[in-house]
């Protein structure tokens, strides 16, 4: 009977130990990329929405650039009269 439960204690610390090194690390590397996208798409959303407040919306006259795009709003240069400013096409 002892044999038994050395050998069951036995192989459930390897089988932690396993679980620990070969697939926590990979749940968290998965768990720290989704954060990080998240984290990078909310900044950009924020610096679209301080744009928009500031240099107002894009009316809809003349050539543009588009400098960064965010889901479905696209911050723009554009040329008027000489004069390069950014706007925003929500």
């Amino acid at each position: 009977m002892l044999k038994y439960f050395i050998t069951f204690v036995v192989g459930f610390i390897c089988a932690s130990v396993l679980f620990v090194f070969a697939v926590l690390p990979g749940e968290n590397r998965a768990g720290f990329q989704y954060g990080y996208g998240n984290g990078i798409t909310a900044g950009r959303l924020q610096a679209v929405d301080a744009i928009q407040k500031e240099f107002g919306l894009y009316d809809g006259h003349g050539p543009y650039k588009v400098l960064l795009e965010v889901h479905t709003s696209d911050v723009i240069s554009i040329e008027t009269n000489g004069v390069k400013t950014v706007r925003v096409i929500p």
